[in-house]
């Protein structure tokens, strides 16, 4: 099984000292993460389209087996609910164009649903045209999709998701459902935070058990990331699964 363990973001200030060297300046941040951990989770792509560049100057800052899971534009997902305006199908294309220049770098898409979202047939048409705007870039591309409503936590969904070969995220948190579900030879998790949202440390015992239920999915490839930053928790949590993982 190949690991990827990270976080959700890197660049938090409130890590200093308790992560980043207070010397530290931030553009070197993403250099001294990718030190620590051989993953990241780009969470700016949700609330602002990244430029190409962007993609660029980063990538060139990471070791060579260093991957970015990128998470899909808001727009599409909580503005549009998935149902897409004719504009909106070139600022997609204009999406995968700015990633691609990540190259052997670039890991999942993370398709993370609002938890109002329960509309099955909008899913299904979304992730056909986000499967063929896809490959006019790449010839093969991950997508992990992360949902929120109880609703979508269905066999029908799960079978879907395998017939598209997508990722079904293990979205731990206190305010939806989680779900132990296996759609592709991948698994990806996302640590949001227990019992508070974004704040609460995990610690040795829950990681353990949370540990378990993954390893009995059997994944080949595991994505895990931390998005409870609050006062750095992601990074203690992040560091304790990786020291799990390794016995």
């Amino acid at each position: 099984m190949k690991i990827f363990i990270g976080t959700s973001g890197w660049q938090y200030y409130h890590w200093y000292q308790k992560f980043y060297p207070k010397e530290l300046k931030s553009k070197d941040f993403l250099t001294f993460y990718s030190k620590k951990f051989n993953c990241v989770e780009v969470n700016t792509s949700f609330y602002h389209f990244t430029k190409k560049e962007t993609f660029e100057k980063w990538k060139d800052q990471v070791p060579k087996n260093f991957l970015f899971a990128v998470k899909l534009n808001r727009l599409f997902t909580h503005l549009r609910k998935l149902k897409l305006k004719r504009e909106d199908k070139k600022l997609l294309e204009n999406f995968f164009e700015s990633v691609k220049v990540l190259g052997e770098k670039l890991g999942p898409i993370l398709v993370q649903l609002p938890p109002s979202f329960k509309d099955e047939k909008s899913l299904k048409n979304f992730v056909k045209i986000l499967k063929e705007t896809s490959k006019k870039f790449f010839k093969k591309i991950l997508f992990a999709l992360e949902i929120r409503n109880k609703n979508l936590l269905n066999q029908k969904i799960f079978d879907f998701l395998k017939k598209e070969k997508m990722i079904f995220v293990i979205s731990d948190s206190p305010r939806w459902e989680t779900a132990f579900v296996k759609t592709a030879p991948q698994i990806y998790v996302r640590f949001h935070g227990k019992p508070k949202l974004f704040v609460s440390p995990y610690g040795k015992k829950n990681l353990k058990t949370l540990v378990k239920k993954i390893l009995k999915l059997k994944p080949k490839v595991l994505f895990a990331f931390f998005n409870n930053d609050a006062q750095g928790h992601a990074i203690e949590d992040a560091i304790l699964l990786k020291k799990i993982l390794e016995k």
